[in-house]
């Protein structure tokens, strides 16, 4: 039988816990930002019709834009516009081969299976919406964080910058996948370089003597899960140019 003691301790160390995880939650939570807004663009959809119209893209939140596109048309954005609530159409990146903003950005399909992910239900192969570095191929993407709730004492913490900072930071920290044609999309930090580029000698050689400057630059590792940075995307955005031109 327990003592008022042991009750109290208890008590007390749940008290503790929750108010832990209640204070990680909401540095982690901002929801919606700032920085979300409609963006012109066009979805081409499963099927190959293509829908024109007003994309929404939030990059507080990019797990939203990379598993669903949330679009309106051109009378909805004009009462958006004018502060009037709307509804979206919303379709699930099982149903869109792509999406193009009118910036010149792209974002494509392709299944990706999450092998750093601690949870088994976390490791079941997904279909997102990735954004397109260069296709050929070879296909580099890049993946944006999952923000919302507790992911990782590395990202920033939401309720210590603002949104303009969290959005840098989101930016310039992602992951790099690589998809070979009729192969799956992989992180940069699982694929093996000579079963990626070494059916090409002169590729394969130049990346030996760091013609591109991607082979020290991947040493470094992963910051973040498997996260890389600007400098490495470019290096390795090279490396695979040089490899589909060829």
């Amino acid at each position: 039988m327990k003592t008022a003691k042991q009750n109290l301790t208890i008590t007390l160390m749940l008290i503790v816990l929750l108010s832990l995880t209640f204070n990680m939650t909401k540095a982690q939570l901002r929801t919606p930002s700032s920085v979300g807004k409609y963006e012109k663009g066009t979805v081409t959809l499963e099927n190959g019709d293509k829908v024109e119209g007003y994309i929404y893209m939030d990059m507080m939140n990019p797990q939203e834009f990379q598993k669903r596109v949330n679009l309106i048309d051109e009378k909805a954005y004009e009462a958006y516009t004018a502060g009037e609530k709307v509804e979206d159409v919303v379709y699930d990146a099982n149903d869109v081969q792509s999406f193009t903003l009118e910036n010149g950005k792209k974002f494509k399909q392709a299944r990706y299976v999450n092998l750093f992910a601690k949870r088994k239900q976390d490791q079941i192969p997904k279909k997102l919406l990735l954004e397109v570095v260069t296709e050929g191929k070879i296909t580099v993407f890049k993946k944006y964080h999952h923000t919302q709730g507790i992911v990782s004492p590395y990202l920033p913490d939401r309720m210590k910058v603002n949104d303009a900072d969290y959005v840098k930071w989101q930016e310039n920290n992602f992951e790099i996948l690589s998809q070979k044609e009729g192969e799956e999309a992989k992180n940069m930090s699982t694929i093996n370089i000579k079963s990626l580029v070494g059916d090409n000698k002169t590729v394969l050689m130049n990346y030996a003597k760091n013609k591109y400057g991607f082979r020290n630059l991947f040493t470094k590792g992963p910051v973040f899960e498997s996260s890389f940075q600007q400098d490495t995307l470019e290096a390795f955005t090279r490396m695979v140019e040089d490899y589909n031109n060829s």
